[in-house]
């Protein structure tokens, strides 16, 4: 903060005394920062880099300055809810549902289907797969046409978000 406080009165006595000034910000690496770690096989950097804030002015009077940012390591996204991409609800008794893996953690949840317009086409709440389960019928009990469909569920106690898209196979 005070590197940032020491940069703003620089900037301001050099425009009062009539320099003009162009201020670049970079995330260029400054120092002996950005070393990396390996987890699971993945190469993991430790330190981003520094913001690097450079001033030239019309005086050829150049200013440096880097600001370190803290270190931070990123992991690999895992979703907890990986739906079947498609299922054929054409009453031949096998496959005629869209079986979500929800398990007893996931018992509190809302589940939307979309159309490829965007339109929601049927809507779940607390989808279990036995009495709330989508059987391939819109908001008014008919069936959808053959194609792809996009959902949206939300699990609300354990803060799960999960979209993507099925495909109904008649």
């Amino acid at each position: 903060m005070a590197r940032l406080f020491f940069l703003n009165i620089v900037l301001v006595l050099l425009s009062e005394i009539g320099y003009s000034q162009n201020v670049y910000i970079s995330r260029d690496v400054i120092g002996s920062y950005g070393g990396y770690h390996q987890t699971n096989g993945l190469i993991v950097m430790d330190n981003l880099g520094e913001v690097a804030v450079k001033i030239d002015s019309s005086s050829n009077l150049v200013l440096s300055q880097g600001f370190e940012q803290g270190d931070f390591t990123l992991s690999p996204v895992v979703l907890p809810i990986s739906p079947p991409n498609a299922f054929s609800p054409d009453g031949d008794g096998t496959n005629d549902t869209w079986i979500v893996p929800l398990n007893e953690q996931y018992e509190q949840n809302s589940v939307v289907i979309f159309n490829r317009w965007g339109e929601v086409i049927r809507q779940f709440e607390n989808y279990n797969n036995l009495d709330v389960v989508w059987d391939g019928t819109n908001i008014n009990d008919q069936q959808v046409v053959t194609g792809t469909y996009f959902y949206v569920i939300e699990v609300s106690n354990s803060n799960v978000s999960v979209s993507g898209w099925v495909q109904v196979v008649r």
